[in-house]
């Protein structure tokens, strides 16, 4: 069986572009409410709109 990971997130915490690079950092809240950073996808600039299409799609 693959294991692969799985993350909860509540929302973006900051997106930036560098290198080519579009790097999404997702948040998540805590017992408290309070934001914390929970993992960080970076996708290449020219996957960019296959991968946003696919998400806007679901």
């Amino acid at each position: 069986m693959n294991m692969t990971p799985a993350y909860v997130v509540d929302g973006i915490k900051s997106i930036a572009i560098h290198n080519g690079v579009a790097r999404v950092l997702f948040m998540r809240l805590d017992a408290d409410g309070e934001p914390l950073p929970a993992v960080e996808l970076d996708i290449p600039l020219n996957q960019l709109e296959a991968i946003t299409t696919a998400i806007g799609n679901i």
